[in-house]
């Protein structure tokens, strides 16, 4: 079976989407798109890749800007969480859109929807 490369995030504004996926997932801006990001210097359509220096065989995530996008729903990550960081997401800039019995779903600040579940006990 394929093995998974990457996640890519279309999106408007990647000065926006890039800190705020990074703060929610964990991983951090490359290094060579962090002095990009802090100066505003990204080119015309150049992503901006999340992953972590210390297992370079994870994929990372690329925030990428694309012209034309379909509403919210190009992507929807599950990812697993508990009060802190559920906070946290809040705090970066997310909204819950409903309140499930097992999770949450939360918007991006671009709409894109995104479900934050509890640890498994």
């Amino acid at each position: 079976m394929p093995e998974l490369h990457a996640i890519v995030i279309h999106c408007r504004d990647p000065y926006l989407l890039a800190p705020f996926w990074s703060l929610v997932t964990g991983l951090p801006v490359a290094a060579e798109d962090e002095a990009k990001l802090a100066d505003r210097t990204l080119a015309p359509g150049e992503p901006v890749l999340l992953r972590d220096p210390h297992h370079r065989h994870r994929p990372g995530v690329w925030i990428a800007p694309a012209d034309d996008l379909p509403g919210p729903g190009r992507i929807h990550l599950d990812l697993v969480g508990d009060a802190e960081e559920r906070a946290a997401v809040l705090e970066a800039g997310a909204t819950v859109v409903r309140e499930l019995p097992r999770w949450t779903v939360f918007a991006d600040p671009e709409g894109n929807e995104f479900c934050l579940l509890p640890h498994r006990t």
